[in-house]
């Protein structure tokens, strides 16, 4: 009769010697014992095959507890393991039979007859472990050939199991390698990631669409899309975790190449135009919260005409370029320098009263004056013309601002060039504002006398959903007016007045009512899967009794949440994020759907986009109406189409005003289009007539 060989995992000595003498006594079957001392030793002699049974001791120099069997199991999964623990650690025994060990047996108690026992059992089983060879034979293929990183990780921090593809990502050869890692240590860029990430497991018991930057084994940076879960026992305690790796690193890359060319002029580097708005728009609401002061400048250069007539545009592009250093180096950290565009910049500085800033134009007016340019045997020296606005609670757009220090600017160049001159508002911009407080009066009778009326856009699918079935098209709701005599108003008459004197919040509630009135009272009329999309502004956003208003309204009118969505510009979440993210909360607790409106202008929209929980992502019509023509704004769109949906969001692309941009966004695989070319904004009661037309199609 052949011998059975016995592989024996400790480190006493004194268990080589019993069980050594419970071998011997065993008779009709002759044993074949090997002794390890360690967990590694044991891995390498399973590795090469021939053994019967393992018997494991819990506790060895390099592995301690059930973490030991944890690790040696996915090793040895056709070889019966049996388990030693000492009296002190018996109750550990059960817990390694429940993850799949045979047996345990306490070492104080060895004897011949024990060690029979389990080994005769061991026989018996592996018969049937052969049975469900070929079963685990196909789980082990796929577990192989998966191209995403699969892992079983101990609670210590330790590799228990990695596929083919996580050690081709982690840039080693073999996964023995990897069993050997530190994760926190070796796998981690920053090693206080690792805690952050335990942290999370605790209070959730799991990841989602968490992105980690990793390193390679060579050291360079991975940046992966991560989900995972901990798998816990009936007391609730960690055994191990499990999950999965999804490489995005090259999409990680092109987003924030992308994100920094959409928020920075490619001349200078100075923060662009849209960047500048951006931040103007956060000092705004800054003002209006808290009542800070900011204080905004506006330039225009004087004589840089000449230096591209006499030397060409290289010259100027260079001139610009270094003058753009000299105004960075000559204001703090925390101020904004831009190029908005030709030979014009701007200057935003966060807290600085009207005096201060004066001081600091002054101090840029002395700058750009002793700035001498040279090229080749030309030397140039320039003027500017600087405007300067103090930015106070009178200010509620971002378009006042500028305009004013556009004003301001001009009257400097009117006043002879090579100046500072400082806003002061006049009659005309004063008749404005008088004619802003009469559309307020307007807009507040408007809403008594019931003259608002909403319109809708369809918001078309370009193709099924991910898992092949049919997606239902959505609609936006617009809000109009119509005047004492029946005439429509237009929208930019009455709604900056809205927006600007706090009339807001009254608008968007008359909105969610009357489309959730309009949804009881005409449910059949949409498909199922099908929403209606309001806009919100900021005031209702960070007006915290917003989500109670819409869970009331729908259980008044009886509308299913699944009918309503919700959306709100991408500049105005962030800019008000924790609010933000309250709000959505709530909203998809109710059922609703959430969606970021022009997403892609803000200057971290990437990165932004995990912090808010949208189900819908509306990208800004800036990159979509020139999307066949411009490569920039076609890998702009691909880049957040790619990125949605590896978050697991909806793409809808807006301002889609001709064929030729449609097919693109189906060649992309954009989820949805919103635009003339597939539908203008038309009465509610008009979607009966498109689902009409749809099933006669």
């Amino acid at each position: 009769m052949p011998s059975a060989t016995v592989l024996l995992v400790s480190a006493h000595p004194a268990d080589k010697a019993r069980v050594a003498s419970a071998l011997a006594a065993i008779r009709g079957q002759p044993y074949r014992l090997e002794v390890t001392s360690t967990l590694a030793e044991a891995l390498a002699r399973i590795k090469l095959g021939r053994i019967d049974a393992v018997l494991l001791d819990l506790n060895l120099p390099d592995s301690a507890g059930l973490t030991t069997f944890l690790r040696t199991q996915p090793k040895a999964t056709q070889i019966p393991i049996i388990v030693i623990v000492s009296d002190a650690g018996e109750d550990v025994g059960p817990d390694a039979v429940a993850r799949g060990a045979l047996d345990f047996l306490v070492r104080e108690q060895l004897s011949s007859h024990m060690v029979e026992r389990v080994l005769r059992y061991a026989t018996e089983r592996t018969h049937t472990l052969l049975a469900l060879k070929a079963s685990e034979q196909r789980y082990r293929e796929l577990f192989q050939n998966v191209t995403a990183g699969v892992f079983q990780t101990t609670a210590d921090g330790k590799f228990m199991a990695a596929n083919p593809a996580l050690v081709r990502m982690l840039g080693y050869g073999s996964e023995d390698e990897l069993l050997e890692l530190d994760i926190s240590r070796d796998v981690y860029m920053d090693a206080d990631h690792r805690g952050n990430w335990v942290r999370a497991m605790n209070e959730d018991g799991e990841v989602r669409n968490a992105e980690l930057v990793l390193k390679r084994s060579d050291g360079t940076k991975i940046v992966v899309l991560e989900n995972s879960r901990a798998v816990r026992d009936a007391d609730g305690n960690v055994i191990f975790y499990e999950g999965t790796l999804t490489d995005i690193t090259a999409a990680h890359e092109l987003s924030q190449q992308l994100s920094y060319d959409a928020s920075h002029d490619a001349l200078t580097g100075l923060a662009n135009r849209r960047d500048f708005e951006l931040r103007l728009q956060r000092a705004l609401e800054m003002t209006q919260a808290t009542g800070a002061q900011h204080a905004v400048l506006f330039m225009d250069l004087d004589g840089f005409k000449t230096v591209n007539d006499t030397c060409g545009h290289v010259a100027g592009d260079e001139l610009l370029r270094q003058l753009g250093e000299v105004l960075q180096h000559r204001v703090r950290a925390a101020d904004v320098v831009a190029r908005l565009g030709g030979d014009e910049f701007a200057v935003l500085l966060h807290n600085c009263s009207q005096n201060d800033g004066l001081q600091v134009a002054q101090q840029l007016l002395k700058a750009v004056d002793e700035f001498e340019f040279i090229w080749g045997t030309h030397r140039f020296t320039l003027g500017v013309s600087i405007g300067l606005v103090a930015v106070d609670s009178n200010f509620k757009r971002i378009a006042q601002v500028l305009n004013a220090a556009d004003s301001a600017c001009y009257q400097a160049k009117d006043a002879g060039r090579n100046r500072v001159s400082v806003f002061q508002e006049d009659a005309l911009q004063q008749q404005q504002r008088h004619g802003e407080l009469g559309w307020v009066s307007r807009a507040k009778r408007a809403l008594v006398e019931n003259r608002l009326f909403l319109e809708a856009q369809r918001i078309v699918p370009l193709g099924s959903g991910p898992d092949g079935a049919p997606r239902r098209p959505h609609y936006e709701l617009f809000l109009r007016m119509r005047d004492e005599s029946g005439r429509v108003v237009p929208p930019g008459a009455f709604l900056p007045a809205v927006e600007r004197y706090n009339l807001s919040v009254r608008y968007d509630r008359w909105v969610i009512a009357e489309a959730c009135r309009w949804a009881s009272e005409n449910a059949g009329l949409l498909e199922d899967g099908s929403r209606l999309f309001i806009n919100l502004t900021r005031d209702s956003l960070v007006d915290g009794d917003t989500g109670e208003f819409v869970r009331q309204t729908l259980a008044t009118t009886g509308v299913d949440p699944a009918r309503l969505g919700f959306e709100t510009p991408e500049a105005v979440a962030i800019g008000n994020l924790g609010k933000a993210n309250q709000l959505i909360t709530a909203l998809r607790r109710a059922g609703c759907a959430f969606a970021l409106d022009d997403f892609g202008s803000g200057v971290s929209s990437f990165a932004y986009v995990k912090a808010l929980n949208a189900d819908f992502l509306k990208i800004d019509g800036m990159f979509v109406g020139n999307l066949s023509r411009d490569r920039v704004d076609y890998a702009m769109v691909r880049s957040i189409k790619e990125i949605g949906h590896v978050m697991g969001k909806v793409v809808i692309a807006k301002s889609v005003e001709s064929e030729a941009v449609l097919d693109k966004l189906r060649e992309i695989g954009v989820d949805y289009a919103q635009g003339f070319v597939v539908g203008q904004p038309q009465a509610l009661q008009s979607i009966a007539t498109v689902q009409v037309a749809d099933l006669l199609a």
